[in-house]
């Protein structure tokens, strides 16, 4: 039975042609049937192919830093920084298309599209820190290196016995308020680091900590909650009082102590979720019901195995309790976001092997009950059940509370943006299939969203027409799956997405946890994702498609200031559950930092 149940690792080589380039899609089938071809892609997918030699040169142009390890002394300001600098991925990150688009002259018809809309209410005033005279007092950050998750909190005493060993960096002029703070009044003759050059000191593979005024936190370093605290996390764990203040260093800019922690937001991403076959096989036909999905916990893992009958290695795991535990993960966000990939229908049936699937309606109050507030539905396999069931989709999400995005009864109903104001800053998400498989919506007919360079200003124009002040594009790419690199083909998309005004990328459906990129173009941080793995979808044919990962997104105001990662496992090929970063994640977290890629500072 349990064959029966999971999608075969017997790859399939798909050709599609659109425009006038060509490409191939793997896919695996449980059938072992010849897979289905999909649509061509969008036309203006072809020139894209043909322009990939000049974004390819563009990229390198761009990224001098990008295979190197952090020195000691730091990187120049404008380079990147890789996380596996010992290794070559093959092919560039995005860095520079991040940076590169940031004048580009679509982002003018962008503003162009938006003027004909109705005019929107006033957005709401910048949340970033008001110059002017310092703060008396102002907290002192933990921060690790952004692939350090050996350490995942820490407490004073902690921080003391590091200060003594000399594996805890301080910035310089706080050494006599932090002697005071931890109570050793005599250890203040400390070596330190100036403030501001804190985080390029934090390279990849660094063991050390640092003590940081949270003003000065960046994406290219993680923070450690300190006690239970944690000023850049999610609700409950901002609420708690802060244990690590100081008096402000006389000699520090103003700018360093300025910090309102009322405007912190953070996003919560998720891999797959397409709750058909080996999920709705627990929950459905073996009775456990679809509440039980909300129970994952925590797991450990007792072992590995090689699976003889379709060659990979697989996970053997074990629930330890703490149920809900990634439900709360989800439900305590300021904003939770899904990869939603396949249509609910109320004539859905239950397939146990294939890669058609439709899904149960009680799936969208579940996802409300898990405390989703967006839902991108522009993927392969939105039109699996035909037509109907899109629209049926977008009816269910709405009623129950969920922003769809991405697909439609018409173009117009899947470009529309979901907006969601979290707290007086106000976010948008667009999200667009790039890779075929489910029929593309049109003025009179239904469909996904496809990634056209037309369609992404008008969405994009339409979500600031509404007041968002960060646009997050949710993009389906995958022109290759099973694989944890960013491709060319998706260079190419950042490079479109971004020029039409998109602000951060989360990509999805390789299923597989993948890279991700961090550039700083001017002053503003921009994050792009290449894919989650899966979430609520069972292939436990290998440990690759079993495990994946939570992205949070830490916003001050409308700044990027964090990207932390949570691992998980899927337990009875259906239930998603955490696991311990420190140990039994380490091989997901290794295969998404292998080729990731971060700003200098």
């Amino acid at each position: 039975m349990a064959a029966a149940l999971r999608e075969s690792p017997q790859l399939k080589v798909m050709g599609r042609r659109g425009g006038r380039g060509r490409s191939h899609q793997v896919e695996a089938s449980g059938t072992g049937q010849t897979g289905r071809r999909r649509p061509g892609r969008p036309g203006w997918v072809g020139i894209a192919l043909a322009l990939v030699a000049v974004v390819a040169v563009v990229a390198v142009v761009g990224m001098v830093g990008v295979a190197i390890a952090m020195n000691p002394g730091g990187a120049s300001p404008g380079s990147a920084v890789s996380l596996d600098p010992g290794t070559s991925t093959g092919t560039g990150p995005v860095a520079a298309s991040i940076a590169s688009s940031s004048a580009s002259p679509a982002t003018s018809a962008s503003a162009a599209a938006a003027a004909a809309l109705p005019t929107p209410p006033a957005a709401a005033a910048s949340l970033s820190p008001a110059a002017g005279p310092g703060a008396a007092s102002v907290p002192l950050v933990v921060v690790s290196g952004f692939d350090n998750y050996a350490v995942t909190s820490v407490t004073r005493a902690a921080l003391t016995a590091r200060l003594a060993a000399g594996t805890l960096i301080v910035p310089c002029g706080a050494e006599a308020e932090l002697a005071k703070a931890l109570g050793t009044p005599g250890r203040t003759a400390v070596a330190c680091v100036p403030a501001d050059q804190v985080t390029a000191r934090l390279g990849p593979t660094s063991t050390l900590l640092a003590l940081l005024p949270p003003a000065l936190v960046t994406p290219r370093v993680k923070v450690v909650p300190l006690e239970g605290a944690d000023l850049f996390g999610e609700k409950p764990a901002r609420s708690v009082a802060y244990p690590l203040v100081i008096a402000t260093p006389a000699a520090w800019p103003a700018a360093w102590s300025a910090w309102r922690g009322t405007d912190v937001r953070v996003i919560v991403t998720t891999g797959v979720n397409c709750p058909d076959r080996g999920v709705s096989h627990q929950t459905v036909v073996l009775g456990k019901g679809w509440d039980w999905l909300l129970k994952g916990g925590t797991a450990r893992y007792t072992g590995t195995h090689w699976d003889p009958g379709f060659g990979w290695t697989v996970v053997d795991a074990v629930r330890t309790d703490h149920a809900g535990a990634l439900t709360a993960l989800i439900r305590n966000a300021d904003v939770a976001v899904s990869d939603f990939e396949c249509a609910m229908t109320r004539s859905f049936v239950q397939h146990d092997s294939g890669t058609v699937f439709s899904i149960d309606p009680r799936v969208a109050p579940l996802m409300a009950k898990a405390g989703f507030d967006v839902a991108t539905i522009a993927a392969d396999h939105t039109t699996n059940a035909g037509l109907g069931p899109v629209g049926e989709t977008v009816d269910l999400f709405r009623a129950n509370g969920i922003q769809p995005t991405g697909a439609g009864r018409t173009l117009a109903e899947a470009l529309r943006p979901a907006i969601v104001d979290a707290g007086g800053i106000t976010f948008g998400f667009v999200g667009f299939d790039a890779i075929g498989g489910s029929a593309y919506a049109t003025t009179s007919s239904a469909g996904v969203a496809a990634l056209t360079p037309a369609n992404v200003r008008t969405a994009v124009a339409r979500a600031r027409a509404l007041g968002a002040q960060v646009v997050i594009a949710l993009p389906q790419w995958s022109s290759v799956e099973y694989r944890a690199q960013f491709t060319a083909f998706q260079q190419g998309i950042v490079g479109t997405l971004f020029a039409a005004g998109v602000d951060h990328i989360v990509g999805a459906d390789f299923h597989w946890a993948g890279a991700l990129a961090v550039s700083l173009a001017g002053s503003t941080y921009r994050y792009v994702g290449s894919s989650q793995g899966n979430f609520w979808f069972g292939q436990d044919w290998s440990r690759q498609t079993q495990e994946g990962i939570i992205t949070s997104l830490t916003f001050v105001g409308t700044r990027l200031a964090q990207v932390r990662l949570t691992p998980t496992v899927i337990l009875d090929n259906a239930q998603p559950n955490l696991v311990d970063p420190a140990t039994d994640g380490q091989f997901v977290l290794r295969q998404v930092l292998s080729g990731t890629t971060l700003p200098a500072k």
